[in-house]
Parts: structure tokens; C-alpha cells; sequence
């Protein structure tokens, strides 16, 4: 066994996350094509197909322990298999579909360039709830990217229909839920580790912590309809780039050639 991970799996699992970038941009060339539109999707399937493998290969070489900085890395097959269930041929729609393609190309080029993923897991994220606090916290950012790709949609589409906005609205309480999971199952993962449910001084957790309060003012805006529906999808567009910033950008690395 331990041959076959050493020999076959292991360098052929370094291949994966190029072979899912590789895809994506073939997939986001044929979506610019008119001509050539209606087959970007199939490109999409073998793209998912190598970041599922990718996060496989990276549990593989770290079960049963967490694998480390895997929150933006492991984004790609995700946004994917949300580009793939958005339906309709909508303005909105398309656009999701096309915002889908080029966030999973640019997080996963990205994670090729700046990998961090040579550090080694340690003893205490063999815990289930350090298991459970990354696929939260996975599930949780492509939810609320989500949402804020159908409030992009809404402003850059052409029009602003109900069922976009009822789309953003609905991937905004869903990701926020999960947030809100993920902040869980970090607090009692690190209490069972350390003794104490929050480190204040990681600026990691102030990060996710932030998040949590941006989306909590979000649901505030949604709810009480203060604000202009264009102002609301601004604010949750801004979402995106908060989460991004705050919470991706702290998974690169230093740069490193893919051939290096």
C-alpha cells in the first residue's frame, strides 16, 4: 500500500489542480466564442472531475489528520458544480455561469502559483470537528460567492427579475448558516485542542470573525428593505471581494513555478 501511494498516487496527484486549471481555461475560451459556446460546459465536467480528484489526493496524503491551507484550493470544483446547476439562459443566468468559470480559473491558477500546501498537518486536526470546520467553511464561501454572483448578475445582466434576486437572497441565508457552522465547529475544535474556544490573536479567526458580522449586516439590508435593491447588490458584490481578501489570500504561499 504504502508503494502505491508513494509511486503511483502521490506524483500523479501533483497533477490534478493544473489539469483543473487547464480545463477551466478551456472552458472560459470556448464560453467567449459565440460559435463555440455550447461545448464550454462539457469542459467543465473533467475540470470538476480533476479538483474532486485534488482534494482527494490531498486526504489521501493526510488522512486521517486536516489537510492545510485547502479553504481556497478546494474551492474550484465547487464553483464549478454551482456553475453547472445554474439553469436558464437568463442574462442573469449566463453571467453566473461565466462569473463561476473565471473566479474557480483565477482561485486555482492562483493556488498553482503561491501553493501553501507544503506544510505538514499536524496531531490536533485529526479532530472531526477540525474535518468539519474546513467543509463549512467551503461549502460557506462558494454559497456566498454564489450569492454575490447572482447580485452581479442582477446589476451587469440586464435587469433585476425576482428570481435573481430571490436567488442571491437564498445563497446568502444558506452560506451564512453555514458561516455560522464552520464558526462552530472551529471554536469547539480548538477548545478540545487548546482549552480555549477563540485565539484572538490569530488574525485568521479575527478575519472569519469579520466575515460573519459583513454577512449578518447583509441579511440586516435584505430584510428591512432600507436600502435600494442596486444598493444591496453592491454591498453583497463587496462581499465577494471581502471574502476573498480576508479569507482566501491567506491560503497562498510564496510563489513557486508550477515546473520548478
Amino acid at each position: 500500500m504504502s508503494f502505491i501511494s508513494n509511486v503511483v498516487v502521490m506524483p500523479a496527484g501533483s497533477s490534478f489542480l493544473p489539469l483543473t486549471v487547464g480545463f477551466l481555461a478551456l472552458s472560459l475560451a470556448l464560453a467567449l466564442f459565440r460559435a463555440a459556446r455550447e461545448f464550454s460546459r462539457w469542459a467543465l465536467f473533467p475540470a470538476m472531475a480533476c479538483g474532486v480528484a485534488y482534494l482527494a489526493w490531498r486526504y489521501w496524503g493526510s488522512w486521517p489528520m486536516t489537510p492545510m491551507h485547502l479553504g481556497t484550493a478546494g474551492l474550484p470544483p465547487l464553483l464549478v458544480a454551482l456553475g453547472l446547476a445554474c439553469a436558464g439562459a437568463s442574462p442573469e443566468a449566463r453571467f453566473v455561469r461565466l462569473g463561476c468559470i473565471v473566479l474557480a480559473l483565477s482561485l486555482g491558477f492562483a493556488s498553482l502559483l503561491f501553493p501553501k500546501d507544503f506544510y505538514l498537518p499536524f496531531l490536533k486536526t485529526a479532530s472531526l470537528f477540525s474535518h468539519a470546520h474546513l467543509w463549512f467553511t467551503l461549502a460557506a464561501k462558494s454559497a456566498l460567492i454564489f450569492s454575490g454572483l447572482w447580485s452581479a448578475g442582477c446589476l451587469f445582466g440586464g435587469r433585476e427579475d425576482s428570481a435573481s434576486q430571490r436567488q442571491a437572497w437564498n445563497w446568502l441565508v444558506g452560506g451564512f448558516g453555514l458561516w455560522t457552522l464552520a464558526m462552530f465547529a472551529g471554536e469547539i475544535w480548538s477548545y478540545r485542542g487548546w482549552g480555549v474556544p477563540v485565539v484572538w490573536e490569530d488574525a485568521t479567526i479575527i478575519a472569519f470573525t469579520a466575515t460573519w458580522f459583513y454577512c449578518i449586516g447583509l441579511l440586516h439590508l435584505h430584510l428591512t428593505g432600507g436600502w435600494p435593491a442596486r444598493v444591496r447588490h453592491w454591498a453583497s458584490v463587496a462581499g465577494v471581494a471581502l471574502i476573498l481578501v480576508l479569507n482566501c489570500s491567506n491560503d497562498f504561499g510564496p510563489f513557486r513555478p508550477p515546473l520548478g
